[in-house]
């Protein structure tokens, strides 16, 4: 008789801990299927806490996330703990807690009575809120530790290999989660960047294009160049000079001086008059023209100011008010011979030059000189490039060329044709705006004419300039 009621009590408990096991099986099958439905992480923190309080009968459950410095765990998620304190509270690594503890150790920690516990401190989360017994373990992500997942609760208990195992599959859905969703971000953040880039070349390739049709346009030398200049400010640069060397006599003109504020017209003027050049400086035209390579300073300091300046107090003081943060100089070649440089810098605007900015100003550049070889008829040979230098020099003593902005003020546009015209100076196409507008391309061309008649401009590129000049874009 004794035999068989023994018999039937194992009979019961198997069936109690098989009826266990399912429950756990299917919870952590539950809370695999909410990783993959794109549920968020927060989210997914918290269903596991209450499926994990739920299966295993505690009252409290926790995930802390190790900080970046090592030093704590941060309590991220969790279920019957004081209000206000996930999100907020921390507790210590290594031995200063059960789950720093955890960390440390090479798989899962069991705790039966933390009042006689002594492998590591008792911390003052567990003790203020009555804890006695619990299990921990660690959370993997990319074989690091990400954090530890907890389960405590306020009755003495011995926890069984199934409960502890339960916890490690939870941990480990949570850890594949994680990993997934930071590979989803990373993927994105790419995916990101490289569209901003591409957009990017995009916009550069337009200002180029349009560039070279109004460039190619010019049939005179002057025009050619204080168009370029003209063209760069403000799209890519708060101020742009043009320099002419005349090789035969070592010298340097400085063609023209653009700049973007109309309150800069006498600094610009004061530029214009006071460049003295010297074929020995580090920087600017003459190194440019010494060596045949752009010049790129992305962050200009004093001690580049007193180089370019060198030893001129009135050139430096000129330089300073300027108060430039990034500059660039490239060459003018004509027919291989260096014919001057183009120099931009970037000041109010907090621009900072990269390489790409530099095969920008380049394809300028070279548009330009493309412009001034029609020009001259297409003519090659040396004496001739020497001819248009000399002719440049004399043109330019006759007009010097500062260039400001506009004082006119600016045409009236429907606020269709605004949307428009900040969508183009968002780098948009026409059938990107199209789309956004609800318009078709057609009439999206038609507002664009709409705008080149008002703003009396030739090119997109044109239009975006003098509504900036004009304060029509920002």
């Amino acid at each position: 008789m004794s035999d068989t009621k023994h018999r039937g009590a194992t009979l019961g408990t198997a069936e109690e801990e098989l009826r266990a096991r399912v429950r756990q099986q299917e919870a952590t099958g539950r809370l695999g299927l909410a990783a993959l439905s794109g549920m968020s992480l927060s989210n997914l923190m918290d269903e596991a806490v209450n499926i994990v309080a739920e299966v295993l009968c505690v009252e409290y459950c926790k995930i802390l996330e190790l900080v970046p410095d090592g030093t704590a765990l941060l309590l991220r998620a969790g279920v019957g703990w004081r209000e206000g304190l996930v999100g907020t509270t921390t507790v210590g690594t290594n031995l200063q807690s059960q789950a720093g503890y955890a960390l440390i150790s090479t798989g899962p920690v069991v705790v039966e009575d933390l009042r006689t516990e002594n492998r590591f401190e008792d911390a003052a989360l567990l003790s203020e809120h009555g804890v006695v017994s619990g299990l921990s373990t660690t959370i993997h992500v990319n074989g690091r530790a990400y954090g530890v997942l907890s389960a405590h609760t306020k009755e003495r208990r011995t926890f069984t290999e199934d409960e502890v195992l339960f916890l490690q599959e939870v941990a480990e859905v949570l850890g594949a989660a994680i990993e997934r969703k930071r590979a989803e971000r990373d993927k994105e953040s790419l995916l990101g960047e490289r569209t901003e880039w591409a957009a990017a070349a995009e916009r550069r390739f337009s200002f180029l294009a349009e560039a070279n049709v109004l460039l190619s346009a010019s049939t005179d030398y002057r025009t050619v160049l204080t168009t370029a200049a003209r063209l760069t400010v403000p799209a890519i640069a708060d101020w742009c000079f043009v320099d002419v060397v005349d090789e035969a006599k070592g010298t340097v003109t400085r063609f023209a001086v653009a700049h973007s504020d109309p309150e800069d017209e006498a600094l610009a003027r004061e530029l214009h008059s006071a460049y003295r050049f010297d074929p020995g400086r580090p920087h600017g035209t003459a190194r440019v023209y010494r060596t045949g390579a752009p010049e790129l300073v992305a962050d200009l300091d004093e001690d580049v100011l007193r180089e370019i300046a060198v030893g001129d107090p009135e050139y430096l003081g000129l330089l300073r008010r300027m108060d430039p943060g990034s500059y660039m100089c490239v060459p003018l070649r004509i027919g291989g011979h260096v014919l001057g440089a183009m120099g931009l810098i970037s000041a109010r605007s907090g621009r900072r030059y990269t390489a790409d900015d530099v095969a920008l100003a380049e394809g300028l550049a070279h548009c330009a000189a493309l412009a001034l070889n029609n020009a001259r008829h297409q003519a090659s040979d040396v004496e001739l490039t020497r001819e248009l230098v000399r002719e440049l020099v004399r043109r330019t003593r006759e007009d010097q060329r500062v260039i400001s902005p506009s004082r006119k003020e600016a045409p009236q546009i429907t606020p269709r044709q605004m949307e428009v015209l900040e969508l183009l100076s968002a780098g948009h196409s026409t059938r990107e705006i199209g789309r956004k507008l609800y318009l078709s391309e057609a009439t999206v061309r038609n507002h664009i004419r709409g705008l080149l008649q008002a703003f009396g401009a030739h090119s997109q590129l044109e239009v975006l300039a003098r509504a900036r000049e004009l304060g029509v874009l920002p």
